[in-house]
């Protein structure tokens, strides 16, 4: 009896194993394929410089640690200016896979890519490529975590992370999807700044949230995120820490900005208990009605 009842804990071990191995193969050859493009990235604009009798030695300073802290950022602002100002097409493009990627496996940092998006870019530029891109990873992430783990594996990691929120978050989920509030609440968790977003782009397969109801929710509730950050990328030179983005006031804006998300719903909510009361009167009144014409169809047999 003993084997038997160690059964679902082996095959669950054995699908968290399988599903390890499969997104460690993808990382995997996705870093490898950003870091070739990094490296020849790097060789076309120490190509131009050296051309051009310009010094490259400023490209040596640009690593992985270059995207590790603002202060690394503005450190190595002008040469990434440079290296985008040469190489602007593949720039970009390295700039989009690394992006993507981060999003996908949910690494932190979304803050710094997007600082670094408004320091070396356009705000007019910068801001729409940095929506996309969020938009695209999270997508990337849901699918794939409804392809590749399995419901028991994201409620078990879940419950290891964040103890309760799943169970949490499904109620929230289907109440609001049987109240025709679903989009509302979603705009909501996105817009709301305590909100961890990995989590949601995790587990929103599982929760039965359609990708074609997702990806505007992410789109469009990050919104505030994205424009605060990649502005602040234009004034890179003044920030002294990352906690400069996400200051009080703001972090107050986003919760206020959140709480109106919630509106259009409770006004939906609103309007439709009031129909219900509407058609409750209308059923009682015509009962009352049927009533009396019964009442006096008697008298008049009577």
């Amino acid at each position: 009896m003993a084997p038997a009842a160690s059964c679902p804990h082996a095959n669950g071990s054995r699908a968290l194993l399988v599903l390890v191995s499969k997104l460690a193969l993808i990382f995997t050859i996705s870093i490898a394929v950003i870091l070739c493009l990094c490296i020849l990235l790097v060789r076309r604009v120490r190509a131009h410089d050296a051309a051009r009798l310009l010094p490259t030695s400023t490209l040596d300073l640009l690593s992985v640690s270059s995207f590790s802290s603002l202060q690394e950022l503005q450190r190595s602002h002008e040469t990434f200016q440079h290296v985008f100002h040469v190489e602007f097409p593949l720039a970009l493009f390295c700039f989009t896979c690394i992006y993507v990627l981060k999003q996908t496996f949910a690494i932190p940092g979304s803050a710094l890519l997007n600082v670094f998006a408004g320091a070396v870019l356009p705000v007019s530029l910068a801001f729409p490529l940095v929506c996309t891109l969020t938009t695209c990873g999270a997508s990337c992430c849901y699918l794939l975590s409804k392809n590749l783990a399995s419901e028991e594996i994201v409620q078990s990691l879940s419950e290891r992370l964040l103890p309760g929120q799943l169970l949490k978050l499904r109620r929230k989920i289907d109440e609001a999807r049987t109240q025709g509030q679903l989009p509302f609440v979603l705009l909501f968790l996105r817009v709301f700044p305590f909100t961890p977003n990995w989590f949601l782009n995790m587990a929103s397969s599982w929760l039965q949230v359609p990708l074609q109801l997702f990806a505007p929710s992410v789109a469009l509730g990050l919104l505030p995120y994205n424009f605060i950050t990649v502005n602040a990328g234009a004034m890179l030179s003044s920030l002294r820490s990352t906690r400069d983005l996400m200051d009080p006031r703001t972090m107050g804006v986003l919760v206020l900005l959140a709480l109106g998300m919630l509106i259009p719903a409770m006004m939906k909510k609103k309007a439709k208990d009031r129909d219900a009361g509407c058609g409750t009167e209308h059923e009682l009144d015509t009962a009352n009605e049927l009533t009396s014409n019964s009442s006096s169809s008697k008298k008049k047999a009577v």
